[in-house]
């Protein structure tokens, strides 16, 4: 896109529009908020765009996605949007993930961000995204929709006196984060439920989701408080309503907010192991290493004694996966954590094993309680 198309907004005073050539962005979900996310950082010229998304489209997609076509049925939405967006504009720099945002975006890649969109649809994602946003330090702009109105919520870990995403569930979406487990196992039949849409609302909440990045990119701040929803309706011509949060001084998330001055961050390969890892920094015998989730190393059947090498995320655990293979034993005891001490055999897995991204970030804790943050490539 040539640089005479962006005349008209260059005379809009304060207008950079090189701080928006060289900004970068993450998108975590390309549905019908994605999508129109999408468009509008492609036609505002905005240079570096991630998209995360592990899901493929479907028709009803279609009504509401003006970036799909019916010939895209059954491709994963995220490379789609990627070329969809390089046809808007070829200067844009489109890198679609596959994959959930915990496991495939790594948090290394995430601090690079400038801004990060929630545009998916569900509590659980949304707990996640401002998880790895605080631990990264980058602001997070939340939108919702159903076909009446809309909402858009910003929280930024740069202003730690506000709430974030978590200070605000309440014992309602505490339930809804938890609705999809049982037994501590992912439930099998679980669908989350989907709420009908428009293209006329998602259009309208992903412009001010832009706007407010827009307003971020080029001067820091936006006219939306952090900690702050703004209600948008759609369907009914009334005024925008907003509601600030009450921020919850023993936020977890909070806590996790980096702090001025942090240590240095070590490179290393994925097939690397924790234990050479702890050895090249010399952290003695006494370490642990911390993990961004729950890690399940195995299955113990406590009916007949059959053990399961099992290795991978809690959360990527179905209830049906519990069930003994040898006697039926519904629910066998797995040996799960998230932390890794220096003394257990897992200590010498490599990284690629603990299913963990690419640019993640994992803390190595000495016997002094000393933090060493390691990022971990491909």
């Amino acid at each position: 896109m040539s640089d005479d198309k962006y005349d008209r907004l260059k005379r809009i005073p304060n207008w950079s529009q090189e701080k928006l050539a060289q900004a970068k962005v993450a998108v975590f979900g390309c549905g019908a908020l994605g999508n129109e996310v999408l468009k509008n950082l492609a036609l505002l010229g905005v240079g570096n765009i991630w998209v995360v998304d592990y899901d493929t489209i479907e028709k009803h997609n279609l009504t509401r996605s003006v970036l799909f076509r019916e010939s895209d049925i059954g491709r994963y939405k995220a490379e789609v949007v990627a070329e969809r967006v390089k046809e808007l504009n070829p200067d844009t720099q489109v890198h679609p993930i596959l994959g959930k945002l915990e496991f495939a975006f790594g948090r290394g890649l995430l601090r690079e961000m400038d801004v990060a969109f929630g545009c998916l649809d569900s509590v659980n994602a949304r707990r996640k995204i401002n998880k790895r946003c605080y631990f990264a330090g980058v602001p997070w702009i939340d939108g919702g929709i159903n076909h009446q109105l809309g909402n858009v919520a910003l929280f930024d870990p740069r202003v730690p006196e506000a709430a974030c995403y978590r200070c605000k569930m309440d014992k309602s979406a505490w339930a809804r984060f938890n609705e999809s487990y049982s037994c501590g196992f992912l439930n099998d039949s679980y669908q989350e439920a989907k709420l009908a849409t428009t293209i006329m609302t998602s259009s309208v909440i992903a412009a001010y989701q832009v706007e407010l990045a827009v307003q971020l990119l080029l001067f820091g701040e936006s006219n939306l408080k952090p900690g702050t929803k703004l209600f948008l309706p759609v369907s009914v011509p009334v005024g925008f309503t907003t509601l600030e949060f009450t921020l919850d001084r023993e936020c977890p998330d909070h806590d996790s907010i980096p702090q001025k001055g942090s240590t240095s961050t070590l490179s290393v390969k994925f097939n690397s192991t924790p234990k050479q890892v702890a050895q090249e920094l010399d952290l003695g015998l006494d370490w642990k290493l911390v993990l961004p989730f729950n890690f399940v190393s195995k299955f113990i059947c406590q009916t007949c004694g059959n053990m399961e090498p099992v290795r991978k995320p809690l959360e990527e655990i179905k209830q049906s996966e519990a069930k003994c293979p040898h006697c039926g034993n519904l629910i066998r005891e797995a040996v799960k954590y998230f932390q890794i001490t220096a003394q257990v055999e897992d200590a010498e897995l490599r990284f690629s094993e603990f299913g963990l991204g690419d640019r993640e970030l994992v803390q190595l804790i000495d016997s002094r309680q000393q933090c060493k943050t390691v990022e971990i490539f491909y």
